[in-house]
């Protein structure tokens, strides 16, 4: 944990056990630490120079921590300030960079190529964000893309840092893809869904985008990086347009209100922000498993992926199917869903 400050692991060591006990020598640290006696002397004088301990008067020599609080703050005030001035030198060596011979336009869209090259842009794009990223995603997915970017995010992402993203409704028939977004909304990543998206995107704060250089790539080998320019703004417009019409998404968490009966948890897609509706007078109740297909209608999946959602077979699932269209007089089964939600049975959270 303190090698952040520059202390090894036999200086942690050392100091944790002096910070648990009163003084000790050095043949004393020798016996209750790993660290060989021979380096101790070493050792001690690294800590005692950075201000973590101090020797105690008379012999032979005893060693004792400093309070750690303070003493460990400030390393801690010595290390932000070196970050500070790395900080401000990048900004300085950018500006001279962007201004070598005067950016033309050209140099506003880079093609960064490689299924290499394209992971590590992407994982800069994520590391340099301060406020915001925002992605699109959708099938055929890149081994690149998905290992490195997309799924890794959480991961490389300062606290603070908002994280959006929207998914194609495809994306939850493919396996494994639910599991990992439920794994980035629980990390606190906002995601919608759409029934269809026109491209993928990576957006880091208001002035990097990334864009793949074919719309549907198979293996992910060639990007566009887009700086501040038009086309940049143009991205940022077309994924806030998206962003409104899109579903939300919450995994594990169904949408309540007062007049409402909160659905079970539904595998995967359940975490839509929707909410099933208790049957008006006279009405048969939901069964459970009525009110998860009448959710997953909705959002207009098919009966294969409905019966993948729910772990039911194909056929159980079109017996369903086929009782709630009956009992709605739907002749289609996106007229049932869209019956069901008129019926008052299912609708889109109001608070997204």
């Amino acid at each position: 944990m303190l090698e952040v400050l520059g202390i090894d692991h036999w200086g942690e060591e050392a100091y944790l056990a002096l910070v648990e006990g009163a003084s000790l020598t050095v043949d004393e640290l020798a016996s209750v630490t790993t660290v060989d006696r021979d380096m101790l002397t070493g050792v001690l004088q690294r800590l005692e120079d950075r201000g973590l301990v101090c020797r105690v008067p008379g012999q032979p020599v005893h060693y004792a921590a400093l309070p750690p609080d303070s003493a460990i703050e400030v390393l801690l005030l010595a290390r932000e300030r070196d970050v500070k001035r790395v900080r401000a030198l990048a900004h300085h060596l950018g500006e001279r960079h962007r201004a070598r011979a005067g950016r033309d336009a050209a140099e506003l869209i880079e093609v960064v190529s490689g299924p290499d090259g394209v992971a590590r842009c992407g994982q800069q794009l994520l590391r340099r964000a301060k406020t915001a990223i925002r992605g699109i995603d959708a099938p055929p997915y890149a081994r690149a893309i998905d290992g490195e970017m997309i799924s890794s995010s959480a991961n490389v992402l300062e606290d603070g840092v908002r994280r959006r993203f929207i998914h194609e409704r495809d994306t939850f028939r493919m396996a494994g893809q639910t599991q990992k977004i439920e794994q980035s909304v629980a990390s606190g990543e906002e995601v919608r869904i759409l029934a269809n998206v026109p491209m993928k995107m990576i957006l880091s704060d208001e002035d990097l985008g990334l864009i793949p250089l074919r719309a549907t790539p198979r293996v992910l080998d060639s990007c566009i990086l887009v700086h501040p320019c038009s086309l940049l703004d143009a991205l940022s417009t077309l994924f806030e347009m998206l962003w409104r019409q899109a579903l939300p998404f919450v995994a594990g968490q169904a949408a309540v209100d007062e007049a409402a009966t909160p659905a079970a948890p539904l595998p995967g897609i359940t975490g839509l922000t929707g909410v099933v509706r208790k049957p008006g007078e006279g009405e048969t109740p939901l069964t459970e498993e009525e009110r998860r297909i009448v959710s997953l209608l909705a959002l207009g999946l098919p009966d294969e992926a409905i019966a993948r959602q729910l772990d039911m077979g194909h056929r159980t699932v079109q017996r369903r199917i086929h009782a709630l269209m009956v009992r709605l007089g739907a002749t289609s089964r996106f007229q049932a869903g869209v019956l069901a939600a008129r019926r008052g049975w299912w609708e889109p959270d109001p608070r997204h």
